[in-house]
């Protein structure tokens, strides 16, 4: 899968929120996305419903537990960066379930943060793109009945093969500047339409 050009983020003005609990390195990470331009929140021992506003939200997922977070683990509202100090398998698991995107290894030193952020959004990015394509894929796939009928509604008209018939489809979708899909309904709709009429005559 192709992404998108991706543009190194400028963090000034950007809300980040840190859920971490008072301690150096909550005092040098604080320090250090200042710097950044960032404006920072602290936060503990939970995030409150308002922190869904975040621009970035840093959490200790040495101390993390999913009470601490007021959307359940199958969103993802922001990115993430997941602050380490213990690499025990199960804290790093739960982390990535968590949303991390990115990881900054305590204790918190001079340098890494911005690095661990712009992996962050990175990440953030690369999910949505791929979320987004599957169900655009599963919304196509979904509709592809009305693609069929359209060219076969098409093929009765114009008395030609499938090929042709879904030429015509496109070109339809193309003038008026639709996907296939939508094309392929407004067709199908004025087909039905279209037999509807003829019933009625009949009666």
């Amino acid at each position: 899968m192709r992404l998108k050009a991706f543009k190194t983020p400028n963090f000034r003005g950007l809300h980040a929120v840190v859920l971490h609990r008072p301690h150096t390195d909550l005092d040098r990470l604080t320090r250090q996305l200042e710097r950044l331009g960032m404006v920072v929140t602290c936060a503990w021992p939970a995030l409150a419903a308002e922190h869904r506003d975040a621009d970035i939200v840093l959490f200790d997922a040495d101390m993390g537990h999913e009470e601490q977070f007021p959307w359940p683990q199958s969103e993802l509202p922001m990115p993430m960066v997941a602050l380490i100090g213990s690499e025990a398998p199960g804290r790093v698991e739960w982390a990535i379930q968590r949303g991390a995107g990115a990881h900054l290894s305590k204790p918190v030193g001079s340098t890494g943060v911005f690095g661990a952020l712009v992996v962050a959004v990175r990440s953030f990015q690369t999910h949505w793109e791929s979320v987004n394509r599957i169900s655009d894929l599963e919304s196509r796939l979904a509709r592809r009945p009305n693609v069929v009928e359209a060219v076969l509604f098409l093929m009765d008209v114009h008395k030609c093969g499938s090929e042709e018939a879904y030429g015509h489809l496109r070109s339809l979708a193309m003038t008026g500047r639709v996907s296939i899909e939508d094309a392929a309904d407004a067709l199908v709709d004025q087909a039905r339409g279209r037999n509807s009429e003829i019933k009625r005559g009949r009666e």
